[in-house]
């Protein structure tokens, strides 16, 4: 409670600011965590992300790259794959089942 004194606050006042700034730091913590930066312009996703994206096992992910139906990089031991990659492959085998 002395650094309470020393900073001329109340000890509730003190708590809501505490609780303010674990709020802050929790925020950043979730958005460093989620953050992808941009490489070249481009993003990319891990190999997770891809399998929750188009909601595949790692299997068929790893099928897809062997039978070359998906571009992929590999650095530092990472598999990565351009999301405008995955894009494009969407929206080439996209069916318009609309007749008019």
């Amino acid at each position: 409670m002395e650094q309470v004194r020393d900073l001329n606050m109340e000890a509730d006042d003190m708590q809501v600011v505490l609780y303010a700034i674990s709020g802050v730091s929790k925020r950043i913590k979730e958005v460093a965590q989620t953050h992808k930066p941009l490489f070249g312009g481009e993003y990319f996703l891990t190999g997770k992300e891809v399998c929750e994206q188009l909601y595949i096992s790692p299997r068929t992910l790893q099928d897809y790259r062997d039978r070359r139906i998906i571009p992929y990089t590999q650095f530092a031991g990472k598999t990565l794959y351009k999301a405008s990659d995955l894009e494009k492959i969407l929206m080439m085998n996209y069916k318009n089942n609309n007749l008019r």
